[in-house]
């Protein structure tokens, strides 16, 4: 048996050896390990955090149910972000609204058989009525959903952020509640056809079969000058710059004469003669958002650099430049998105902006003070002057 005064006291011996080692360690370098260790942790979290809002669910949402399974998709993310970061991660999801209820009820935690029914029944009475769900694609309507007033409510008693309301006001544009036929676009003879509030975003791929994303916004006009600001981004990252047009199509910069080249001056007709000794040779069409733009093919005498430009707007959709007869691989520049043609909604390209005068309006509304189908049509003319935002 051994005399416990002679068996080891391992406990303070590590205790002995940690204080040493303190002691003997510069602040400095403690200061340092410190710091190792937090910017291990944040990037950890940033890493985490990146990874949690970078999916979307990959099935439609058309009924109850599928709204129980949305919710539980997002649940995870919604713990580390919080309900106002997940909404401005994903505006394009106004049924996030409803799972915060979700989140916040006694039956979401539970594992009784019955927590769907539960949960399912919540769902129905916070949008008034399921039917809603399952037609909300197909179904035109002068009535404003149950739902949307109570959030408009809220909006309207500064519960609620303008955000907020916007997810609502774009719920009821994708159900078809809201409807706002485009307007023809007027062209100038002579000038480019750019209005406020236009964008345009294209995919260019080069020679080196590297891609950049090229996107261009009118941030302001006046009568003397195209303010756009340019977007491009690659696999190096963003840059944003802006470009001044004259309304001639003409690059505002040291260097005399270079044109502009995704929209022409107004108007275009066979034989016209564009920019890069491109010559307009014969009609043809192009298809964008499922709707077919008649257009004009333009090329140059090797029959390989080529514009479709459309014939209404001087929009091109597509550019392809070969820098001589016998490459076969270029650059090329095809649109992806505009809102050249409708006028009626771009949730893509604007902030959310609602006027201040608007909550009068809907406060009218929910007092009854107007009807439904007044305050609908009211919104469609503000959405489709650019006025009201979403």
């Amino acid at each position: 048996m051994h005399d416990s005064s002679t068996v080891p006291n391992w406990s303070q011996n590590l205790r002995n050896f940690h204080m040493e080692l303190i002691s003997k360690t510069p602040t400095i370098e403690l200061l340092k390990i410190l710091c190792f260790g937090i910017i291990v942790v944040a990037l950890i979290s940033s890493f985490s955090l990146q990874n949690s809002y970078g999916h979307d669910p990959n099935f439609r949402v058309s009924t109850t149910e599928d709204i129980l399974k949305f919710c539980e998709f997002f649940y995870e993310e919604y713990q580390l972000l919080g309900v106002d970061s997940l909404s401005q991660q994903h505006p394009s999801f106004p049924n996030l609204r409803a799972c915060v209820i979700l989140y916040n009820h006694i039956a979401w935690n539970s594992t009784h058989p019955a927590r769907e029914i539960v949960l399912i029944s919540e769902i129905e009475k916070y949008l008034g009525d399921s039917s809603y769900i399952k037609e909300r694609h197909l179904e035109y309507s002068n009535v404003i959903p149950n739902w949307i007033k109570k959030e408009a409510q809220l909006w309207v008693d500064n519960v609620n952020q303008d955000t907020d309301f916007a997810y609502g006001v774009r719920t009821m544009i994708n159900a078809g509640v809201l409807l706002s036929e485009p307007t023809e676009r007027e062209c100038e003879q002579g000038k480019l056809c750019f209005n406020e509030g236009d964008f345009i975003k294209y995919s260019h791929i080069d020679k080196y079969n590297d891609v950049l994303t090229i996107e261009h916004e009118v941030y302001s006009i006046s009568d003397d000058e195209i303010i756009l600001k340019v977007i491009e981004t690659s696999k190096d990252g963003t840059v944003i710059t802006q470009m001044n047009l004259g309304w001639d199509g003409l690059i505002k910069t040291e260097k005399c004469c270079k044109f502009y080249e995704y929209v022409i001056p107004m108007p275009i007709k066979l034989n016209d003669i564009i920019a890069k000794d491109l010559k307009i040779i014969t009609e043809t069409t192009y298809t964008i958002d499922n709707r077919t733009k008649q257009s004009w093919l333009a090329s140059d005498v090797t029959g390989q650099n080529v514009k479709i430009i459309d014939k209404d707007t001087g929009l091109v959709y597509l550019y392809e430049f070969h820098e001589t007869e016998v490459l076969s691989v270029g650059d090329k520049t095809k649109i992806t998105d505009t809102n050249f043609f409708d006028t009626k909604y771009n949730g893509k390209s604007y902030h959310t902006e609602i006027p201040k005068w608007w909550k009068t309006t809907t406060k009218w509304l929910l007092e009854e003070k107007i009807s439904d189908s007044e305050y609908l049509r009211a919104m469609e003319n503000l959405i489709s002057r650019n006025i009201l935002r979403v």
